[in-house]
């Protein structure tokens, strides 16, 4: 009897080996085909990614192009602490036919975190986030030889790329905004009712029963704004509802990516809101909002309401720059960066893109 039990386990453990093995080679099957795809072979193109020093700590930096004359454009991810390159390298990559694309894993986000871990991250501020992007895009245009980036802000990112495009005008043709962040305490007061009105409207009863037991804001700490997120992620907009099942998807197809470094993409999200969630919470650029002096785009879906676009066309109308485009993409959500990426691009190629092929090329500025 117990030679039969062992070699049946036996025979368990050979096959769990098979699945196994065949999941790796299915998995490494996967990178190999989304290396190819993101491939950059023209002698204009310019792709590189590694550490750079960066406020004092090593800073995963990606910057990406067919052309390296063609206008930077430095993403600055959300979260805080939720690095894009891991899961958005597909949806993007159309992008880098007529933008230099620079992917950055923010302080405490990524491989970032990975490298440095939480004693190494250092100060975790929304001054000390903006100060490392100001290096980040310093870095971008020495690489490409630009004498200015665009800076896009999605969501968390908006609240560094608004710090970024009032302390260092000069490095920027323009601010572009996505998810616009404009004050935490009102944008989830507004969003909670949004969210009701979106579960009576589906009839999603037992969903607002719980959304009712959690409560409206402000919630006393970050486990409960965790409660009623979860209940806003499983009700999204029509075009979300495959998000996070795509983003699993890509990030375990993601070329040149390690089990360890998804590991560290998930612990870096729960470290930076830890870390952040305070300031972040006060935030606000509402009642007065001071000017910013370079040109202003604001993409929004017309159904965030994480970041309610009725408060982000609030701010925009207020917001005082040199020029500003307000731009709606029916249907999208929080995420249509990720969710909607070929309307995201053509609101770039119709809105942010002339902004800077617009001004004259000349020297980059001093570093």
């Amino acid at each position: 009897m117990l030679r039969k039990i062992g070699l049946g386990l036996l025979g368990l453990l050979a096959l769990l080996v098979v699945v196994g093995a065949g999941l790796a080679g299915y998995r490494m099957l996967r990178q190999s085909q989304a290396a190819e795809r993101l491939a950059l072979r023209g002698s204009d193109a310019i792709s590189e990614a590694g550490f750079v020093r960066i406020g004092g700590i090593d800073q995963w930096v990606s910057v990406r192009g067919e052309d390296r004359d063609n206008p930077v454009l430095v993403i600055l991810h959300g979260g805080p602490g939720a690095a894009f390159q891991l899961i958005a390298y597909d949806a993007m990559r159309p992008w880098e036919r007529d933008f230099t694309v620079v992917q950055w894993d923010q302080r405490g986000a990524g491989r970032t975190f990975g490298r440095n871990g939480p004693e190494g991250s250092g100060t975790m501020s929304i001054d000390r986030i903006s100060a490392d992007a100001v290096e980040v895009i310093q870095h971008a245009l020495a690489r490409t030889g630009q004498p200015k980036a665009v800076v896009l802000g999605v969501s968390w990112g908006s609240i560094v790329g608004v710090q970024v495009a009032r302390r260092r005008p000069d490095l920027l043709h323009a601010y572009v905004g996505a998810g616009q962040v404009v004050d935490m305490v009102a944008n989830e007061s507004v969003g909670y009712e949004g969210l009701v009105a979106r579960l009576t409207a589906r009839g999603e009863t037992k969903a607002l029963e719980t959304l009712k037991a959690i409560g409206p804001p402000p919630y006393a700490d970050m486990a409960e704004l965790l409660d009623e997120r979860k209940v806003l992620m499983a009700h999204p907009p029509a075009s979300e509802r495959d998000l996070y099942r795509n983003a699993v998807t890509a990030a375990l197809s993601a070329p040149n990516v390690g089990l360890g470094d998804i590991g560290d993409w998930l612990e870096a999200g729960e470290f930076s809101v830890s870390r952040l969630y305070p300031e972040m919470m006060a935030y606000t650029d509402r009642a007065a909002p001071a000017p910013i002096p370079v040109p202003v785009v604001i993409i929004q879906g017309d159904e965030d309401i994480q970041t309610p676009t009725v408060l982000a066309r609030e701010y925009y109308d207020r917001l005082q720059a040199p020029s500003k485009t307000w731009v709606t993409l029916p249907g999208g959500g929080h995420s249509a960066v990720f969710a909607m990426p070929e309307a995201f691009h053509h609101a770039l190629l119709k809105h942010v893109r002339p902004l800077a092929t617009a001004a004259p090329r000349s020297a980059a500025p001093a570093l």
